[in-house]
C-alpha cells in the first residue's frame, strides 16, 4: 500500500540504534519502572538457557462442530499448537530478544527481501535489529521495521502461582515458514492476573498452511490485556494502546489491523478509536506483505474461513464475515448471497465504513439437506477498486431436533456445583467434561455438549460456570442520630437486591436508634449478611461565626472568620465557603475582599458524632470612595436616567442637595440612594454637595442631558 497517514503524536521510543550507555536487565528493569530509561542505550542480553517449552492444550473446538477441507487443524482453527519441534526464544525476561534467527528463505516485506530476523519479547519480529520498545507506535512510522501481531509490552517473569510464571515465547523453523507462538504471556510489570495468547506465521508465499499468494497469519486466542504499566496502563489495560499490523518503516508501506487499548469487543477499524482487545479472541488475519500495488484488495476475517461448516436441519446459524480495507480512508462495500439456501438472509451489513461486517443468517430445511456454497464479496473504492471473494461451503445434515441449549447455573456459590442441562431429546451425550447424560453436575470451567440424533451431530453454545463468592456487606452511614432527625444507612458499595432486619429491600434505610443488618444478594445470586449495627442518638450543634474585624470594612483589609458554634459535643470538622472566593476546613479561615460588596460567608460544622449545622453570615465590604458623575441624562430611554453616585448605597443617610448656577435649591434628600431623575428641570450645569454618612463631603457640578 502506498500512502502516508498524519502521527498525531510523536513518542518517545527507546531502540539499540546509536548506543551509549550499557545497562543491564536489572538497570533496564529499574530505569523503565521509574520512566528514566536514556534516550539511546546498550542492553546487555544474558547468554540463553535451554528451558522445555510448556505446550499449551488445543483450544476446545467451535460449538459447531466442522469437517471436511482446509484449516491448519482440519477444524478451521488457525491456532499451531506447539510441540516438540518448537524452542524457546528467550527466557523470561521484559523487552528481550532473541538472537539473530536465520530463515531458509527470503521474506517478502512490501518489496524489502530479509532472511534474518529477530524475535522481540513485546509482540512482534523485527528485522534488521532487535526492539526493546515496549510502547507501541500506531502505523505506518518511518523507525521500526517489523510484523507485529500483538505489539504491546509482554512480560514473561511473573509468578502465576501455579509454576507457569508470565508465559513463554516459543518457535520453529521449517523450509518455508517461521512459526512463532506468545503462550500465556503477561504485562509489565511482571502481571499474570490478565495474560495474552497469539501466533504468527510467516511463509516465502508458497507454503499451505496458511494458502499460496500469502505470507503472513496472524491468529489469536485469549486475548486479555493490552498495555502495561510503563506504558500508562492500568491493570492491563489504557495509555498507549497495543498495535497490530506490519510496517516497512519507510512512513508509506504498512498494514494496521487496529489499536488496543480496552477490554470488549469493541471495534471501528484499524484508522479509528482504540479498540476493544476481546474482537481479537479467535480471530484469523491471512494477508500478504509481498506487494508493489497502491491498493490492496479487503482482507477478510472468519472463523469459517478454512473450513466446511456443518449444520443441521432446523438449526438457526449465523454465519459472519468481517472485511478490512487496509488503507486509510478507503471504505469497503460488501454483499453475500446464498441461492440454494431459501431462508438466508442478511441481519447486519455495515458496508461504507472501513471495517464491515456481514451477518447472514438461516435456517434449512430438510429439503436442503446437502452442500450448499454462501458467497462473500467485499469491493474497496481504491485505485483500482479491488474486490475479496470468499466462498464458504455449507453442508446441511438432516434432523427435526433444534440445536442443544444449556440451560441452569452459572455460578456456584460457597463451593458448590452447578447442574448444567440440555432437554433430552437426543441419542447420546457427551459434554466437554467426559461426562454423559442430559445433566451434568459441574464445578467452575468452561462448558458444552455434543450430541447425536440419529447420524447427526451438532454442539452446543458454550456456558461458563464461575465459583460466587459470598458477599460481605459493610454498613456504612452516620451511626447517630441528630437530635429529633433520622440518619441514612447504606452499604459500602452496590448490590443486585437488598433485605433490611426492617423489613426494607431498598438499598437505603433511614431509621432512628435501634439495632440494623442486612442480606444482599451479589450479581452472581450468592448471598452475604452483615455485621450488626446500632444507632444512638446524639446532640446536634448550633453553627455561629464570629469575623474579625466585624465589618463594614474597607476593600484590602484582611478579615479572619472563626468558628463560634456551640453545642454539646466538640466540633471536629469545618466547612467554609468564603463567598465563592476560598474555602478552608480548619477552625478559621481568612480572606481579603479586593472590591465593595455584600459576601455570603457559609460555615458547615460537624461534631464528633457526625451531626452537622450549616450558619451563611453576611458580610459587608465598602468602598473607600464614592465615584462622582459629571453628567446624567434623564430622558426616560432606560440608560443613565438617575444621577448615580457609585458606593452610595454603602453609605446609607448620606446628604445630597442640588443647586441651580444662581444657588437656588432643585433638590435635597438626606438618605440619598441614587433616586433623583427629574422631570421638570431644564439641561445645564447644576452644582451638588453629598455628605457621606461619615462626614466626608463631595461637592462638583454635573451636567443634565435631554
Amino acid at each position: 500500500m502506498r500512502h502516508t497517514i498524519l502521527l498525531l503524536a510523536a513518542l518517545a521510543l527507546h531502540t539499540t540504534a546509536s548506543a551509549q550507555v550499557k545497562l543491564t536487565l536489572a538497570e533496564y528493569d529499574a530505569l523503565k519502572a521509574e520512566g528514566r530509561l536514556p534516550a539511546s542505550f546498550e542492553l546487555v542480553r544474558p547468554t540463553l538457557e535451554p528451558i522445555t517449552p510448556r505446550v499449551q492444550a488445543s483450544k476446545a473446538p467451535p460449538a459447531r462442530p466442522k469437517g471436511g477441507g482446509g484449516g491448519v487443524n482440519g477444524d478451521c482453527n488457525c491456532w499451531v499448537a506447539p510441540d516438540s519441534s518448537y524452542q524457546l526464544a528467550m527466557t523470561p525476561n521484559d523487552d528481550g530478544s532473541s538472537a539473530a534467527i536465520t530463515i531458509p528463505f527470503q521474506f517478502n516485506l512490501y518489496g524489502d527481501l530479509y532472511n534474518t530476523l529477530y524475535i522481540n519479547n513485546n509482540g512482534n519480529i523485527s528485522f534488521l535489529n532487535p526492539y526493546v520498545t515496549f510502547s507501541a507506535t500506531p502505523f505506518p512510522n518511518n523507525e521500526f521495521i517489523m510484523v507485529a501481531p500483538f505489539w504491546a509490552d509482554v512480560d514473561t517473569r511473573g509468578d502465576d502461582g501455579l509454576g507457569l510464571n508470565g508465559g513463554q515465547v516459543l518457535y520453529k523453523v521449517t523450509p518455508t515458514a517461521l512459526y512463532v507462538n506468545w503462550v500465556d504471556v503477561g504485562y509489565y510489570n511482571s502481571q499474570t492476573d490478565k495474560k495474552a495468547t497469539f501466533q504468527l506465521i510467516i511463509t516465502d508465499g508458497t507454503d499451505p498452511v496458511i494458502g499460496a499468494g500469502k505470507n503472513v497469519s496472524f491468529c489469536y486466542k485469549d486475548m486479555q490485556w493490552t498495555t502495561g504499566a510503563a506504558s500508562l496502563g492500568v491493570n492491563g489495560f489504557g495509555g498507549i494502546p497495543a498495535v497490530v499490523g506490519a510496517n516497512r518503516g519507510n512512513a508509506i508501506d504498512y498494514i494496521q489491523f487496529g489499536t488496543f487499548d480496552q477490554p470488549g469487543i469493541t471495534y471501528d477499524g484499524p484508522f479509528g478509536s482504540p479498540d476493544g482487545v476481546d474482537w481479537l479472541d479467535d480471530q484469523n488475519f491471512v494477508f500478504t506483505t509481498a506487494v508493489s500495488t497502491q491498493n490492496i484488495p479487503p482482507i477478510a476475517s472468519s472463523t469459517f474461513l478454512c473450513d466446511t461448516v456443518r449444520v443441521c436441519t432446523g438449526e438457526l446459524v449465523d454465519i459472519e464475515m468481517n472485511f478490512i480495507a487496509p488503507e486509510q480512508g478507503q471504505v469497503t462495500v460488501a454483499s453475500s448471497s446464498a441461492p440454494t439456501l431459501s431462508g438466508y438472509v442478511e441481519v447486519l451489513n455495515t458496508s461504507g465504513n472501513n471495517s464491515v461486517i456481514v451477518q447472514g443468517q438461516f435456517t434449512p430445511t430438510p429439503l436442503e439437506a446437502g452442500f450448499h456454497t454462501i458467497t462473500f464479496t467485499a469491493t474497496d473504492n481504491g485505485t483500482p477498486p479491488l474486490t475479496t471473494t470468499i466462498d464458504i461451503v455449507v453442508d446441511v445434515y438432516f434432523t427435526t431436533l433444534p440445536a442443544p441449549v444449556i440451560s441452569g447455573d452459572t455460578v456456584a456459590c460457597s463451593g458448590q456445583g452447578a447442574v448444567l442441562t440440555v432437554p433430552p431429546l437426543y441419542d447420546t451425550y457427551e459434554w466437554s467434561n467426559g461426562y454423559d447424560g442430559n445433566s451434568v453436575l459441574v464445578g467452575p470451567g468452561t462448558y458444552s455438549v455434543e450430541v447425536t440424533a440419529g447420524y447427526c451431530t451438532f454442539g452446543s453454545n458454550t456456558v461458563t460456570v464461575v465459583e460466587g463468592q459470598s458477599p460481605q456487606p459493610v454498613i456504612a452511614g452516620n451511626l447517630f442520630s441528630c437530635g429529633d432527625d433520622p440518619t441514612v444507612l447504606s452499604t459500602t458499595q452496590p448490590f443486585p437486591t437488598y433485605q433490611w432486619n426492617t423489613g426494607s429491600q431498598d438499598p437505603t434505610i433511614t431509621v432512628n436508634t435501634g439495632t440494623y443488618t442486612v442480606t444482599v444478594t451479589s450479581a452472581d445470586g450468592c448471598e452475604g449478611t452483615s455485621a450488626p449495627v446500632n444507632v444512638l442518638t446524639a446532640p446536634v450543634p448550633d453553627a455561629g461565626i464570629v469575623a474579625t474585624p466585624p465589618g463594614p470594612v474597607f476593600p484590602g483589609t484582611p478579615v479572619i472568620f472563626s468558628d463560634g458554634s456551640t453545642g454539646q459535643d466538640p466540633i471536629t470538622q469545618w466547612l467554609w465557603d468564603l463567598a465563592g472566593q476560598g474555602s478552608g476546613t480548619t477552625s478559621t479561615a481568612g480572606i481579603t475582599f479586593d472590591e465593595p460588596g455584600t459576601y455570603p460567608i457559609t460555615l458547615l460544622v460537624t461534631t464528633s458524632n457526625g451531626c452537622t449545622d450549616t450558619v451563611t453570615y453576611l458580610f459587608t465590604v465598602i468602598p473607600t470612595e464614592i465615584f462622582v458623575p459629571n453628567v446624567f441624562s434623564p430622558n426616560g430611554d432606560g440608560d443613565n436616567d438617575n444621577l448615580e453616585f457609585t458606593g452610595v448605597e454603602y453609605y446609607p443617610n448620606s446628604d445630597l442637595k442640588v443647586f441651580n448656577r444662581w444657588g437656588q435649591t432643585v433638590y435635597e434628600s438626606t438618605s440619598y440612594r441614587n433616586q433623583w431623575s427629574p422631570k421638570d428641570v431644564s439641561e445645564g450645569t447644576y452644582y451638588y454637595v453629598l455628605t457621606r454618612s461619615d462626614g466626608k463631603e463631595y461637592a462638583g457640578h454635573v451636567t443634565l442631558l435631554r
